[in-house]
Parts: structure tokens; C-alpha cells; sequence
């Protein structure tokens, strides 16, 4: 892929007054709205323009293209899905309970990720475009970090690599099942959560298991 030619997705610069302020506001809450109506690929910022009853130029000096109003929203939806993991407790010890836990956590991302206007299509966007990748990826590095360190808190002897990886590997699988309840909407939803629940904390509770006995 040449990165040379690709859309560029940096906002330009942040808003001081509160005229601007609101612009950018309306800008976005005018994009999601219509995601919502049309969906990421028919999106456009003429179309954005028009719900939000600005000029071009007037959305230009904020965002260069729709991809940079699409990441703006992107990162604002996980930084609001990864909140959640400050206030979630993970007790390995015990693996019902450790259960549970994990399913409070997909439950409440798949809970905030619904009252954001168009929460389901943003991740959508965030999925199907390439461009966009590094906001999911970078969002989902940063919940690995973060899970590693509060299970490294606990258990200081087990390989901080190893953990990382474990962790990675569990926020893709958790994420996908937060995914499905936005894709596969006639899936019973607190089903399919206990089950990938099941497979994380026994995959967590394995790791430590395995590792401690090495």
C-alpha cells in the first residue's frame, strides 16, 4: 500500500473558541447521524455538509476528508469502550467468578458502544477500512497494556511477554463478540457473551496456571 497516496485522517488542529468548538461538534453528531441513514461507504462530506448546513470550506479547516471525521468518531467511541476496564475487577482465582467479570465487561462496552449515536457503524468503519486500522489496533494495544499490567500486578512472576500476547489475543476475541451483537442482532446476546466469556477466563485462568507451575 502506498501510504504516500493514501487520504490523510489528522484533524486539523483543535478548536480554542466556542463557536469552533460547537462547529466541530456539529460536524461530528451531523456524521453520525448519518451514518445511521446511508452507511460508511455512501458517507461524504458534501452529504455531511448539507445535514450540518455548512460549507465545505467551513468543515475543511477542521477535517481534510470524511476519513478524518471517521477516525475522530473512531476514537472517541474507544476511548469510551476503554474506560470501562478502569472500573472492572479480574479475579483469576476463582474462574466462575473471573466469568462473570468478563461478561460484565463486554455487556457494558456493548452498552456504551449503543447509546453513542451510531456506535455499531462506527466500528463498522473502523473494521472495513483500511485507513482507519491504526485507531483499532492502537485502541486495542492500549486495553492489552493495561489488562497485562493489572494481571502482572497480581501474579509479578509470570512472563510479561507471554501475558501481553495472552492479553491481545483475548481483547481481539472479546472485541469480536461485542462486534456480533451488532452484526448478529437476532443472536441471543447474553448467551453469546457467557460463551466468549467461558473461552477468556479460561484462557486467562490457564496462563496463570501453566506459568506458575513452570
Amino acid at each position: 500500500m502506498n501510504t504516500a497516496a493514501s487520504p490523510k485522517t489528522a484533524r486539523r488542529g483543535a478548536p480554542h473558541q466556542q463557536r469552533s468548538r460547537e462547529t466541530l461538534e456539529l460536524i461530528l453528531s451531523s456524521a453520525a447521524a448519518l451514518l445511521e441513514e446511508v452507511g460508511f461507504e455512501k458517507l461524504s462530506t458534501n452529504l455531511i455538509c448539507r445535514r450540518a448546513n455548512l460549507t465545505p470550506p467551513a468543515l475543511y479547516r477542521y477535517f481534510p476528508n470524511k476519513y478524518a471525521v471517521l477516525k475522530e468518531l473512531g476514537e472517541r467511541l474507544m476511548s469510551r469502550q476503554n474506560a470501562i476496564l478502569q472500573d472492572t475487577v479480574l479475579d483469576a482465582s476463582d474462574l466462575s467468578v473471573l466469568r462473570d467479570q468478563i461478561q460484565h465487561f463486554l455487556s457494558e462496552t456493548i452498552r456504551v458502544t449503543r447509546e453513542t449515536e451510531a456506535g455499531g457503524w462506527i466500528m463498522r468503519s473502523l473494521h472495513a477500512t483500511p485507513i482507519l486500522s491504526d485507531v483499532r489496533l492502537n485502541s486495542h494495544r492500549q486495553v492489552s497494556r493495561a489488562l497485562s499490567a493489572r494481571i502482572l500486578d497480581q501474579w509479578p512472576d509470570l512472563d510479561p511477554d507471554r501475558v501481553f500476547q495472552s492479553s491481545r489475543i483475548g481483547v481481539e476475541m472479546g472485541y469480536a463478540a461485542v462486534e456480533m451483537a451488532f452484526d448478529e442482532p437476532d443472536f441471543d446476546q447474553s448467551e453469546s457473551l457467557r460463551l466468549a466469556a467461558s473461552m477468556l477466563s479460561h484462557n486467562l485462568h490457564e496462563l496463570i496456571a501453566t506459568t506458575k507451575s513452570t
